[in-house]
């Protein structure tokens, strides 16, 4: 009765989980947005400038060298220039993408600034949509069969003797 009951705690924790996966993959794609729009800006910004000077990106981001200032400041542009042309790839594909593809995608290679600032700002809620309540059912049963391989794996090698005990 006990492993029943663990069984099920399991997979009720599973589907809590689970269901919070379509609703933290939507705030993760509006913090993607957020983002890509302020990185978008930055660029921008420094790309007029280095027309102004009459220079192009590459050439300016040259001319960033000399004291630990502006190499530092070289080096924070051009991680954010790199950063900034990875999300413009990553959002539309993100925007597009159904509950299940965008979970799939921020799974797979999630953006470790945006990740941090939707987890701080991300609060769960009960699931509402139908994509909602395919996960919770999804993470109810995972976390059920995850308990119970669990608490079968210590009573295995009892189980595998008395067998061989009863076929000799």
């Amino acid at each position: 009765m006990i492993l029943r009951a663990l069984t099920l705690a399991s997979g009720v924790i599973g589907a809590g989980v689970a269901a919070q996966g379509p609703g933290f993959s939507r705030a993760y794609v509006f913090e993607l947005e957020a983002a890509e729009r302020t990185l978008s800006g930055v660029v921008a910004h420094f790309d007029a400038a280095a027309r102004t000077a009459g220079l192009d990106r590459e050439a300016a981001l040259a001319r960033l060298r000399g004291s630990a200032l502006l190499e530092r400041r070289r080096i924070d542009l051009t991680r954010n220039i790199e950063r900034h042309m990875a999300l413009e790839a990553q959002v539309p594909r993100l925007q597009t993408a159904g509950p299940f593809l965008r979970s799939y995608y921020l799974l797979r290679a999630p953006d470790a600034e945006a990740l941090r600032a939707t987890v701080q700002k991300f609060s769960p809620t009960a699931p509402r949509s139908r994509a909602e309540l395919i996960f919770t059912a999804i993470g109810f049963i995972a976390g059920a069969a995850f308990a119970r391989l669990l608490l079968w794996l210590p009573t295995w090698p009892a189980r595998f003797r008395r067998r061989r005990a009863l076929r000799s």
